[in-house]
């Protein structure tokens, strides 16, 4: 009786004369996973239950072009399992398990399944030979054995000399062949060679975005330094004119960037005065007025700036006024000088001498004055 029950839930099937419900509600069917994400190889084990227990005679089973499994009468569980999920077609086919109920009704529950694969390895290669200024070449992002295409996003990065990163492509990729499978991909960015892309590092980055995914599955590059070569830059000093007053000093100081490393050389005239980036002249006459010009030079070219250096000498019209003053400084200290002096040594020692005078004078005529007194007395 089974048997025969069976056959003729498997004609029905085969010619579709079962009613099917789609509507998960009215299907009495429950997946441990409505939806599966497997890494490429990794293992893959759905269970399918009955969510009610059935009075009439019924078969539970998973529809399934890959890895089928047979229906089972009566049971209340059945499993889908694979032990290394490698079919990418898993991607484009249905799978889901289904109920027929003798009676004419059947009912089914999807399973959504995404097999997908990182990159084995993510590397950036650039063009042959140096990259010099003024140049059109290119970087080559190559994506090893990545899946599924069709979800795949190539996006470059530069990450400048100030540590600022910026996006500076991104695309998805697309090929003429299955989308939903795995590959090798190439994807080539076109970089301006100039003096600010020395430096400069480059990474290629393949994301995977898939709707299981929280956020994106990325496998990087490493990044990739930039070297351009090009001619100096001279950044000080500038082209101007300096005034400078006869003994005075005189630096300048001559920098650049470029690469190779720049070398230096200070002239004047016609006449070289340093190969080195600083000019230093310690007292300045006359003669060293002109133009100063620093010459910055590599393998790539040269760059120069020049510096115009005037001197001005004072003349002895200019140092009269300073003259005066001091002459006039030097009588004020000389007057101050002499009347201090005649104050504490002059006026005290020949006044002394005056008074002595004068008191001896005074005594001599009173004893003339007595003498003559005592005489006309006697007289």
């Amino acid at each position: 009786m089974r048997v025969c029950v069976f056959c003729v839930l498997v004609v029905g099937l085969k010619l579709g004369v079962f009613e099917v419900y789609t509507l998960a509600d009215n299907c009495p069917i429950r997946l441990s996973h409505d939806s599966l994400l497997v890494e490429y190889g990794n293992a893959v084990k759905v269970n399918c239950s009955l969510t009610t227990t059935l009075n009439e005679p019924y078969m539970l089973g998973w529809e399934a072009v890959i890895h089928p499994v047979e229906p089972v009468q009566d049971t209340t569980s059945t499993v889908w399992n694979v032990s290394s999920l490698t079919e990418w077609e898993i991607n484009t086919k249905d799978i889901f398990c289904f109920l027929t109920v003798i009676g004419g009704t059947q009912c089914e529950k999807p399973l959504k399944l995404n097999l997908y694969k990182r990159a084995d390895s993510v590397v950036i290669v650039r063009d042959n030979g140096d990259w010099s200024e003024g140049e059109q070449r290119k970087l080559k992002c190559e994506i090893k054995n990545v899946g599924p295409v069709s979800n795949l996003t190539v996006q470059w990065t530069r990450l400048d000399q100030n540590q600022t990163r910026t996006i500076r492509e991104s695309r998805n990729f697309t090929i003429s062949s299955r989308m939903e499978e795995k590959g090798d991909v190439t994807d080539t960015l076109e970089v301006w060679t100039s003096p600010e892309e020395d430096g400069v590092q480059y990474q290629c980055s393949a994301l995977l975005d898939l709707i299981q995914f929280k956020q994106q599955q990325v496998d990087e590059s490493q990044p990739f330094n930039i070297t351009v070569l090009y001619k100096p830059i001279i950044t000080r000093p500038s082209a101007a004119t300096v005034s400078k007053t006869a003994g005075d000093a005189l630096t300048f100081y001559c920098s650049a960037r470029g690469k190779p490393k720049p070398q230096f050389t200070w002239t004047t005239g016609n006449s070289n005065i340093t190969h080195s980036p600083l000019l230093n002249i310690s007292n300045v006459q006359s003669e060293h007025q002109g133009n100063y010009t620093c010459i910055a030079s590599n393998s790539k070219g040269s760059a120069s700036v020049t510096v115009t250096v005037t001197v001005s000498v004072p003349s002895s019209e200019d140092n009269l006024p300073i003259i005066a003053s001091c002459v006039a400084v030097a009588v004020a200290l000389l007057i101050v000088g002499l009347f201090v002096w005649y104050c504490k040594h002059y006026r005290h020692t020949h006044m002394g001498r005056y008074i002595l005078r004068n008191l001896a004078s005074r005594r001599h005529n009173a004893n003339v004055a007595h003498c003559d007194s005592q005489t006309l007395q006697s007289h």
